[in-house]
Protein backbone atom coordinates (compact mmCIF):
# COMPACT_ATOMS: atom_id res chain seq x y z
CA UNK A 1 0.00 0.00 0.00
CA UNK A 2 1.30 3.45 -0.86
CA UNK A 3 1.43 6.08 1.80
CA UNK A 4 -1.20 8.79 1.43
CA UNK A 5 -0.26 12.14 3.03
CA UNK A 6 -2.35 12.80 6.13
CA UNK A 7 -3.82 15.94 4.52
CA UNK A 8 -5.29 13.77 1.76
CA UNK A 9 -6.72 10.96 3.89
CA UNK A 10 -10.32 10.51 2.84
CA UNK A 11 -9.53 12.11 -0.52
CA UNK A 12 -7.19 9.43 -1.90
CA UNK A 13 -6.81 5.70 -1.29
CA UNK A 14 -4.35 2.99 -2.16
CA UNK A 15 -4.91 -0.66 -1.30
CA UNK A 16 -3.06 -3.62 -2.79
CA UNK A 17 -6.29 -5.46 -3.64
CA UNK A 18 -7.81 -2.61 -5.67
CA UNK A 19 -6.29 -1.56 -8.99
CA UNK A 20 -2.93 -3.08 -7.95
CA UNK A 21 -2.44 -0.42 -5.27
CA UNK A 22 -2.74 2.55 -7.63
CA UNK A 23 -3.56 5.85 -5.98
CA UNK A 24 -7.20 6.67 -6.62
CA UNK A 25 -9.93 8.91 -5.30
CA UNK A 26 -11.42 7.31 -2.18
CA UNK A 27 -14.58 5.36 -2.78
CA UNK A 28 -13.93 5.17 -6.53
CA UNK A 29 -11.84 3.39 -9.12
CA UNK A 30 -10.74 6.73 -10.61
CA UNK A 31 -6.97 7.18 -10.67
CA UNK A 32 -5.78 10.44 -9.11
CA UNK A 33 -3.56 11.18 -12.10
CA UNK A 34 -6.63 11.32 -14.34
CA UNK A 35 -7.52 14.72 -12.88
CA UNK A 36 -4.16 16.08 -13.99
CA UNK A 37 -4.50 14.43 -17.40
CA UNK A 38 -7.78 16.29 -17.87
CA UNK A 39 -6.33 19.63 -16.85
CA UNK A 40 -3.28 19.16 -19.08
CA UNK A 41 -5.51 18.30 -22.04
CA UNK A 42 -7.41 21.62 -21.70
CA UNK A 43 -10.46 20.06 -20.07
CA UNK A 44 -12.06 21.80 -17.13
CA UNK A 45 -12.61 20.59 -13.59
CA UNK A 46 -16.33 20.52 -14.37
CA UNK A 47 -15.73 18.21 -17.34
CA UNK A 48 -13.69 15.89 -15.14
CA UNK A 49 -16.41 15.83 -12.49
CA UNK A 50 -19.09 15.20 -15.12
CA UNK A 51 -17.11 12.29 -16.57
CA UNK A 52 -16.32 10.84 -13.13
CA UNK A 53 -19.41 11.51 -10.99
CA UNK A 54 -18.07 9.35 -8.14
CA UNK A 55 -15.39 11.97 -7.45
CA UNK A 56 -16.66 14.92 -5.45
CA UNK A 57 -15.70 18.51 -6.17
CA UNK A 58 -14.25 18.63 -2.64
CA UNK A 59 -11.97 15.65 -3.32
CA UNK A 60 -10.71 17.07 -6.62
CA UNK A 61 -10.20 20.55 -5.18
CA UNK A 62 -8.33 19.25 -2.14
CA UNK A 63 -5.93 17.31 -4.36
CA UNK A 64 -5.30 20.30 -6.61
CA UNK A 65 -4.80 22.63 -3.63
CA UNK A 66 -2.46 20.16 -1.93
CA UNK A 67 -0.30 19.88 -5.04
CA UNK A 68 -0.28 23.66 -5.48
CA UNK A 69 0.77 24.19 -1.86
CA UNK A 70 3.51 21.60 -2.29
CA UNK A 71 4.75 23.40 -5.39
CA UNK A 72 4.77 26.73 -3.57
CA UNK A 73 6.77 25.18 -0.74
CA UNK A 74 9.30 23.67 -3.12
CA UNK A 75 9.92 26.94 -4.93
CA UNK A 76 9.77 29.59 -2.24
CA UNK A 77 12.60 32.07 -2.56
CA UNK A 78 15.48 31.57 -0.16
CA UNK A 79 15.59 34.14 2.63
Amino acid sequence: MRSIPSELEGVLSSTPDTLHGAIRFSGTRVFAYQLFDYVLSDSSLNEFLNDFPGVSREQATKLLEWELNRLHGDFEPAA
